[in-house]
């Protein structure tokens, strides 16, 4: 059987290894590297940010990353980036220009952005086809809604309009594209993948602990981007009713402008002696927080996936999500663990005391859980979806 292999162009406003912008960046660099990995020809345009003050060492650069061509355009303002998703990257028109015709299928990720609204310009006059991920990004919602709007008017709709495919990661994503009046069609559903090798090997239980002296103090945790999306203020709430004194509430996460109201209520219920601050944990330091976490809450709202419940399922730890998220579909259909409705404080509350009373319990549905992720939500099966994609919107 003979294998077209193709010259695919990843378009994405931050890459390996700005880990503080969330699952976008780690999709799109694990996606890439996959694809490598089948022989194909992967380039990447990206900026050089990594937070609101860090830049890419490699910025202005193009540069082999796992195989992978990486160009780190530079941004005009990182704090513009961080605080407002405003991103300028300089010198992107023109290689665009000069480069699109080399590409066989692009591949926009997120949504409203100037890196896709180049991107689709330039594939558009070549006739070049691209796919986009918009990856929880489409909808209108939490902040900025009027400015949302009017860039969909002048260029966000026109992107949704003449991509070749919509790639949706649940079916809550699914829903947040026909809410668009995006063409059903065109809508692909294709879950996020998970480096489930990277989970193979983990570090020894208690490493978190020492390190915070939590000592033997049972660890409720939520690790993610501190935004109102991730609604990290709902187990907050629900925490400061715990009949489980010895419990600490580890808030693991980079703040996106929403860590001072979850402050004001961890003063407001007078747990600050049960709440624990980390900032973001990437690597080692995330897999240790999962170990030796007894419970993960991943409270979000108008989520549609959320890849840190099937890490930390990975890593043999229960976890607790709400319904109003993608991963909640799976979570709840498998019966690999609880969810919850968002906003339901007592619920929540229950659910973790009966966590945290059983823990032992627990092993069946973890267990059941890291079954299916290793069977399902694989890099290597994940990857194969998207070949089979490129290939049929490239015609090859």
């Amino acid at each position: 059987m003979v294998i077209n292999l193709l010259k695919v162009l990843q378009v994405v406003p931050y890459f390996h290894p700005a880990w503080a912008y969330g699952g976008i960046p780690r999709v799109a660099y694990e996606l890439s590297r996959e694809l490598v990995g089948k022989g194909h020809d992967v380039t990447v345009y990206t900026t050089d940010v990594l937070d609101r003050h860090s830049r890419c060492a490699d910025s202005g650069k193009e540069v082999s990353v796992a195989g992978i061509r990486a160009r780190y355009f530079r941004n005009l303002s990182n704090s513009l980036a961080y605080d407002h998703q405003l991103f300028l990257p300089t010198g992107l028109c023109g290689v665009l220009r000069r480069s699109i015709r080399d590409f066989d299928i692009l591949h926009l990720h997120g949504h409203r952005h100037l890196l896709n609204s180049a991107a689709h310009f330039y594939a558009v006059r070549c006739g070049k086809p691209y796919v986009l991920s918009g990856h929880g990004t489409v909808v209108r919602i939490e902040r900025r809604v009027r400015a949302k709007r009017l860039f969909d008017k002048v260029l966000g709709d026109r992107v949704l309009r003449d991509a070749v495919r919509l790639v949706a990661v649940s079916e809550h994503e699914v829903g947040q594209y026909r809410e668009m009046g995006a063409d059903a069609k065109k809508v692909e559903l294709i879950y996020n993948g998970i480096d489930v090798e990277a989970y193979g090997s983990l570090p020894e239980r208690g490493g978190f602990r020492a390190r915070y002296s939590l000592g033997d103090r049972k660890i409720v945790l939520f690790l993610g981007k501190i935004t109102p999306r991730k609604g990290v203020d709902f187990p907050a709430r629900a925490f400061s009713g715990m009949r489980e004194a010895g419990a600490t509430l580890v808030i693991a996460g980079n703040d996106m402008g929403f860590r001072s109201k979850v402050e004001a209520i961890v003063r407001e219920k007078s747990i600050g002696d049960r709440v624990l601050f980390t900032g973001l944990l990437t690597g080692e330091e995330k897999l240790a927080a999962y170990r030796d976490a007894d419970v993960l809450v991943y409270p979000a709202i108008h989520e549609i996936f959320g890849l840190v419940p099937f890490e930390a399922i990975l890593c043999g730890t229960p976890v607790i999500v709400t319904d109003d998220c993608g991963c909640g579909e799976i979570i709840g259909r498998e019966g690999i663990w609880y969810t919850v409705r968002y906003g339901d404080l007592e619920g929540l509350r229950r659910r973790m005391e009966e966590v945290l009373a059983d823990r032992a319990g627990a092993s069946e549905k973890v267990g059941k859980g890291r079954r299916f992720v290793e069977e399902n939500l694989s890099w290597k099966r994940i990857g194969a979806e998207f070949d089979r994609l490129y290939h049929e919107c490239c015609g090859k």
